[in-house]
């Protein structure tokens, strides 16, 4: 069974409670959202629900594509800004609030429950421990880890899994989950599922495919072929724009990839691997960050998930500080240029060595 190693850096760690503590009670605030949280959310579903309306009532191809490309970057402004902070049951103190919240990954073509499953019992529990962490997972078209065979494909690696990144989203409503419910993810200690939830996970994919292909083609005067091609463009529009997150957070150039050792345990205390496995990018952007449901401040998401992400930016900052006083490691790329350039030369450099990477599963 893997462990962590025993707590490490305890006063550091003591310190840095204290003072996000303090921060909550001298501003009078909570740890959940708060109200610029729900009117963005309120913004968020509007924008989506007010563009899908726009979407069936154009008649020109060139601006249904264009509705396509924004459909599919608000699903995941969506899911990063409600469903995420509702997964880490952060957005409302009632937990049967964030779990009617997470009902918009249904909306939205995932599914909840299995994502809920995967993200805080598997990728926050383990953050790249490979075969621990189900979204840090071995793939043949990527040499991941040091005792993987290296193949002449892997040589172009920079080049061609950037294409394939577009195709994540799609991989995700025909299969990912699917494949989550037959064989649960790492760390989760369910040997069934409710019948219930294979029903919620059947139907909220037929009503999402019903939504975005057959209600556009019973009401629009386009080809059929004009509507799948719509609905591509919408899938490849979240896909690369949920990549920037997913792969600026934990699959940068330093990135690190801990192992157990043959007892199971790691080598880190479980704050302190959040702090190595992880890197924020962009900080000072108010845009990413709202855009992306803090998603950027990442490190401090990891060390403190229960805390709706509205919060991150000031805590980031009493982070870094605290770091700085105790001579503590902080990964952070300052810009997105930085964080997606550092992915770009990762992918590039582990082509060609035995250091580890990890890519998100495909």
């Amino acid at each position: 069974m893997v462990r962590y190693n025993q707590i490490e850096n305890a006063e550091f760690f003591a310190v840095l409670r204290v003072r996000i503590q303090h921060y909550f009670k001298s501003n009078e605030l909570s740890i959940y959202a708060e109200d610029v949280a729900y009117a963005k959310a309120i913004v968020l579903i509007g924008a989506y629900a007010l563009t899908y309306y726009t979407l069936l009532h154009t008649s020109a191809f060139d601006l249904y594509l264009i509705l396509c490309v924004v459909l599919g970057m608000l699903k995941i402004f969506i899911a990063l800004n409600i469903a995420h902070d509702a997964a880490h049951r952060a957005f409302f103190r009632n937990r049967k609030l964030n779990d009617l919240m997470l009902f918009t990954f249904d909306a939205l073509g995932a599914n909840g429950y299995m994502w809920k499953l995967r993200h805080v019992h598997s990728h926050h529990a383990f953050t790249n421990v490979p075969d621990h962490d189900a979204d840090i997972k071995q793939s043949a078209l990527v040499r991941i880890f040091p005792n993987s065979p290296l193949s002449g494909l892997h040589s172009y690696q920079h080049l061609y899994m950037p294409v394939l990144y577009g195709f994540y989203s799609l991989h995700w409503l025909l299969f990912r989950d699917f494949k989550d419910f037959i064989n649960t993810p790492p760390n989760n200690h369910l040997t069934y599922h409710r019948k219930v939830e294979l029903i919620r996970l059947i139907l909220g994919k037929l009503i999402y495919f019903t939504m975005m292909i057959l209600v556009p083609y019973q009401l629009l005067a386009l080809e059929f072929y004009q509507v799948i091609l719509g609905f591509m463009v919408m899938q490849m529009s979240a896909s690369y724009t949920v990549a920037i997150a997913l792969a600026s957070a934990h699959v940068g150039e330093h990135a690190e990839f801990p192992e157990p050792d043959r007892t199971g345990q790691l080598p880190y205390s479980f704050l302190m691997h959040q702090l190595i496995t992880t890197t924020d990018f962009a900080t000072d952007s108010k845009l990413l960050t709202h855009l992306y449901g803090g998603f950027n401040h990442h490190v401090i998401h990891h060390l403190f998930p229960n805390i709706c992400h509205i919060h991150y930016p000031p805590l980031t900052k009493i982070l870094k500080n605290t770091c700085k006083e105790y001579g503590i490691g902080y990964n952070e790329n300052k810009t997105l240029i930085d964080a997606i350039n550092a992915h770009l030369q990762l992918l590039k450099s582990r082509s060609k060595n035995n250091l580890t990477v990890a890519m998100p599963e495909f």
